[in-house]
């Protein structure tokens, strides 16, 4: 069998601590359990990753960055604003409880606000920024283009659309069986078509 190159590994290893967390929480989160996981020994995850610290600092990265990427790539495969707006809110939220990359961000910034890291709470925060960034861009391009007329200033509709959705995430991940998905995607929509002046997301 051939050896996995380093970055290979490290994205095995990544993924197998997402899935822990989300299995056992990252409280309960040991070095044996991403190895076992992975299929590997406890010294191969700890010669990419020191200790468990660095190794859920990686994983925040990453996951940060995947789940980021993810909603980048729907944006940009739509010219119309009002395409990417449906594409985004979709994209901005959990696909189901188990949705294992979520789950491991909102583990780990809870996690690290009770440790007061502020490593992480940048990581946190960055995200929320660029995430904001993004809407931003979709709704200025939607206005530019004559099919949104703003209720608000961009910024303050475009932190409120991030906003809603980590809210809802959270709930989504917690099993709330008043808050499925399609629900959730349907609630923020809906304050997207009234805050845009569009009424084709509330559809």
């Amino acid at each position: 069998m051939a050896k996995a190159a380093p970055h290979e590994r490290q994205s095995q290893l990544v993924d197998a601590a997402m899935e822990v967390i989300r299995d056992r929480g990252i409280i309960n989160m040991r070095i044996q359990d991403v190895a076992r996981r992975a299929g590997v020994s406890t010294g191969t995850v700890h010669y990419h990753f020191t200790d468990i610290d660095r190794l859920i600092y990686d994983v925040h990265t990453w996951a940060c960055e995947r789940f980021f990427a993810k909603r980048m790539a729907a944006v940009t495969e739509e010219s119309d604003a009002r395409d990417q707006l449906v594409r985004m809110v979709r994209s901005g939220l959990p696909e189901n409880a188990d949705d294992a990359v979520v789950v491991a961000m909102y583990e780990i910034d809870l996690y690290s606000r009770a440790r007061e890291d502020p490593a992480h709470s940048l990581l946190t925060q960055a995200l929320f920024d660029r995430q904001v960034a993004l809407y931003f861009s979709v709704l200025q391009l939607g206005a530019a283009q004559g099919h949104f007329t703003l209720t608000a200033p961009a910024l303050d509709i475009a932190q409120n659309l991030v906003a809603l959705e980590d809210s809802y995430g959270l709930h989504i991940i917690s099993g709330n069986r008043s808050t499925p998905v399609e629900r959730c995607q349907e609630l923020i929509l809906g304050y997207a078509g009234a805050a845009t002046g569009w009424p084709g997301p509330a559809a």
